[in-house]
């Protein structure tokens, strides 16, 4: 199980440089919050260990034959923790779900799906989603453009 670090003001501004930009070497983020290599590099492992800090990938969706993107609200028959729970696991199992949330509010999940295209949103509508039991109803919400996008909350 993982443990969170207590977070000072310099873990705190390592998150923020790398957040702004993820390709710094290990010797510039050293440099930008006044240590040397090797008090960071213990820094680092600390936040990646406790799960502070998660590895991720930034790519342009164009370059992967990603041309639609959508929201998807997802309202389940029940909101029994099973019920729940096994949709987790379901959409979990699909590529085409690139995140889920589990919101509170009007629906259950908000889901961010990416596909090739239409058509290929379409057949997974109806050739997956139509098979979960579970789903009362799914409202879409198309994404034209993201002109900002984060990949963690600044502290």
């Amino acid at each position: 199980m993982e443990q969170r670090a207590e977070l000072d003001a310099t873990d705190r501004r390592i998150i923020r440089l790398l957040i702004a930009d993820a390709s710094l070497s290990n010797n510039e983020l050293a440099e930008r919050v006044g240590l040397s290599p090797a008090p960071l590099s213990r820094r680092l492992a600390r936040l990646y260990l406790t799960g502070v800090i998660r590895q991720t990938v930034v790519v342009d969706p164009k370059a992967l034959g990603i041309g639609f993107q959508a929201f998807v609200e997802v309202t389940l028959e029940r909101t029994a923790s099973k019920v729940g729970q096994r949709f987790i696991e379901l959409v979990s199992r699909m590529p085409e779900v690139i995140e889920c949330h589990t919101v509170a509010g009007d629906f259950d999940f908000l889901l961010k799906i990416a596909v090739r295209d239409v058509a290929d949103y379409k057949r997974l509508l109806w050739s997956e989603f139509e098979q979960i039991a579970e789903i009362k109803t799914l409202r879409s919400t198309i994404l034209l453009d993201s002109p900002k996008m984060a990949t963690g909350a600044a502290p």
